[in-house]
């Protein structure tokens, strides 16, 4: 089949699935994908062909509402190909926002040899970009999940990063080290049992339950012990990059503003509050933030 062939064949089997734009958009990431080829290669390149063979196991994947990413094995994730399977969440553009974020405030302060920590760290999408944008990094990752830290481990190794992966529980946070950080960054579990009905099957069915929802419905519950955390193990004017649940940006902003650190909650591309970054102060600040 020709591309043409291809693209209405690949639009009209996933029509129950998506609308046509969506379609599009998902058949030309299967395109790249059986030929090797880039999206404007196959735009430009109308005689290209697409094996029909190799594209129906893929659209029979699809039907049963696995994700994309999941049936590729990647996902794009600030120009690079991090390796997913069901073990671990799809990485997603906010996050990548808050990756951003952390590598301005690094160039901005121009740290020289950073300690940092990815709480959480799924596909390791996180400290895998972090260190390769910022190779003077020192990178720890922790996870509960042995499935996932295999993953992250996978991805470093791709681009061949020395960072550090460790199983741990941040809900028991016995650190092995005494190791004090500079940057703690988490992307935690913050979803509600309430929420779930709102959530997509693509998403309930095959994306890790231990890595989106919280346990005993409290959506501060990973945010509570992040900062419990952070008071022990992140060092004086280091900083904490939070990724958020919309609904509760601004209950996560005063949990770390009543344990006196100073804070920022911004907005992702979509208008949504998501991002927040807390700065652990000195205790001289605190003294004079409470007598002002």
């Amino acid at each position: 089949m020709n591309i043409r062939e291809a693209g209405n064949y690949f639009i009209e089997q996933c029509s129950s699935l998506y609308d046509k734009s969506e379609s599009e958009e998902i058949f030309f990431r299967v395109a790249e994908h059986l030929t090797s080829k880039t999206k404007a290669e196959l735009t430009l390149n109308k005689k290209l062909s697409v094996d029909k063979d190799r594209l129906d196991p893929i659209i029979l994947e699809l039907k049963t509402n696995k994700p994309i990413q999941y049936i590729l094995g990647y996902e794009w994730f600030y120009n690079c190909k991090i390796a997913v399977n069901e073990q671990v969440l799809i990485p997603r553009p906010e996050t990548e926002e808050l990756v951003r974020w952390i590598l301005q405030i690094l160039k901005i302060q121009e740290m020289t040899t950073p300690e940092i920590l990815d709480i959480g760290t799924g596909s390791g999408c996180i400290p895998v970009i972090l260190k390769k944008e910022y190779k003077q990094a020192n990178m720890t990752a922790i996870d509960i999940s042995e499935g996932a830290l295999q993953v992250a481990m996978k991805n470093s190794s791709q681009y061949k990063l020395d960072i550090q992966f460790l199983k741990m529980d941040i809900l028991k946070p016995e650190f092995p080290t005494g190791k004090i950080f500079d940057i703690i960054v988490s992307n935690p579990p913050y979803i509600t049992q309430a929420e779930k009905n709102e959530m997509h099957e693509r998403v309930l069915s095959f994306e890790p339950t231990e890595a989106l929802f919280v346990t005993n419905d409290d959506p501060l519950q990973f945010y509570k012990a992040i900062l419990f955390f952070a008071e022990k193990h992140l060092a004086t004017e280091g900083m904490v990059f939070l990724e958020l649940n919309s609904l509760y940006g601004q209950d996560v902003e005063q949990l770390f503003d009543q344990a006196g650190f100073e804070t920022d909650l911004r907005k992702d591309m979509y208008g949504n509050t998501r991002m927040l970054m807390a700065t652990k102060k000195k205790p001289a600040d605190l003294f004079q933030q409470a007598s002002k």
